[in-house]
């Protein structure tokens, strides 16, 4: 029976293996992933079929449970529908006695109290003592049935949740700490891509979105340059803690604007690009009019909830035809931000009409 039991645990870290690459795997291959999740987990319950500790030659006990429980907790009803009637299927083909209360106690009723668990429980804030808890209930439901079916030793059935509760907490160790791997390569990635004090794009990251939206479409925009007016006074007067505020502040008006086929970003210090891709002038200028009427009208703060002075923003705008570079555009634009420093700042300046 030990040799079984180890072999079900292995076929079920086997199967977490197989599925790790896929918490990993780009989100835009999501019906692909979402594939690969049913068919891994399909082959894995099949092959616990053929390691079992088999009971009058009719019954089968194996850890089947286990993985249709975790994807149904993990991923859902469209997730654990097809992995139930495959496993249910192919163990209705294997035939024998057992194999409608198999179906039934160890395969249908604990994806429906997996999905149940799911429902009211988010399963990235289950504890050890939560997971020996719910594991503990659907061991029950797949396991105790069988008393009135076979007459089987108290040992039997301890040894049984022993190794239960054992492979389910070795696969929520690993799981846990393929997730937790994940959210720190998600958190590097947003780190190198964005700015940290306002969570825009960086400039590396606002040249790769450019690249890509020409990709996808050979149409042209326009390139804008804002620069905050007299933000050294707001530092000097109210401090840098105001300052950064301020620059957060506006980074979320800027977002707020940011409509489809538009890019914002961070260009350094106060300074701010914002691409907007559209063959109309009018619709260019009409945007960047808008920002620059929000911020005019919005309200800053200190972090004592003082009302600062008003604040502003000026504007530099250039064209940014679909065979140029951005580098020719960016300086064109800085040169109509610099026109409009002269020409007494709070308004949008651009180098054609």
């Amino acid at each position: 029976m030990l040799k079984t039991m180890l072999s079900n645990i292995a076929i079920i870290l086997f199967m977490h293996l197989c599925l790790q690459p896929l918490y990993f795997a780009n989100k835009k291959q999501g019906i692909r992933n979402a594939v690969l999740h049913v068919i891994i987990v399909s082959f894995t319950v099949i092959s616990l079929f053929y390691f079992p500790i088999l009971i009058e030659e009719k019954f089968r006990f194996d850890l089947r449970a286990i993985p249709i429980s975790f994807i149904s907790v993990m991923h859902g009803v469209i997730f654990a529908i097809p992995v139930v009637i495959i496993a249910s299927v192919w163990r209705f083909i294997l035939g024998g006695a057992g194999a409608f209360p198999g179906i039934i106690f160890s395969i249908i009723i604990p994806a429906i109290l997996s999905l149940i668990i799911r429902r009211f429980f988010h399963w990235g804030k289950f504890g050890v003592m939560k997971v020996l808890f719910f594991s503990t209930i659907i061991w029950a439901v797949c396991d105790l049935p069988f008393l009135f079916f076979v007459d089987l030793d108290i040992n039997f059935y301890m040894m049984r949740y022993v190794t239960f509760q054992l492979s389910v907490l070795i696969l929520f160790a690993f799981t846990k700490l393929s997730y937790h791997h994940l959210h720190l390569l998600n958190q590097f990635k947003f780190n190198a891509e964005h700015d940290s004090l306002t969570k825009l794009f960086n400039m590396k990251r606002f040249y790769e979105e450019i690249k890509a939206l020409k990709h996808l479409n050979s149409e042209g925009g326009y390139i804008a340059m804002i620069d905050i007016d007299h933000f050294k006074k707001i530092n000097d007067t109210y401090g840098h803690q105001t300052g950064d505020l301020v620059l957060r502040n506006f980074a979320k008006i800027l977002l707020k604007h940011r409509q489809q086929r538009a890019i914002v970003a961070r260009y350094g210090g106060e300074e701010f690009i914002f691409f907007k891709q559209t063959d109309t002038f009018e619709e260019a200028l009409q945007t960047f009019e808008e920002v620059r009427k929000d911020v005019e009208t919005s309200q800053f703060y200190r972090k004592t909830g003082e009302l600062i002075g008003q604040v502003t923003i000026l504007i530099g705008v250039a064209s940014f035809p679909a065979n140029s570079k951005l580098e020719y555009a960016v300086k064109t634009a800085d040169e109509q931000l610099y026109k409009a420093k002269m020409n007494g700042r709070n308004q949008v300046v651009c180098s054609i009409k």
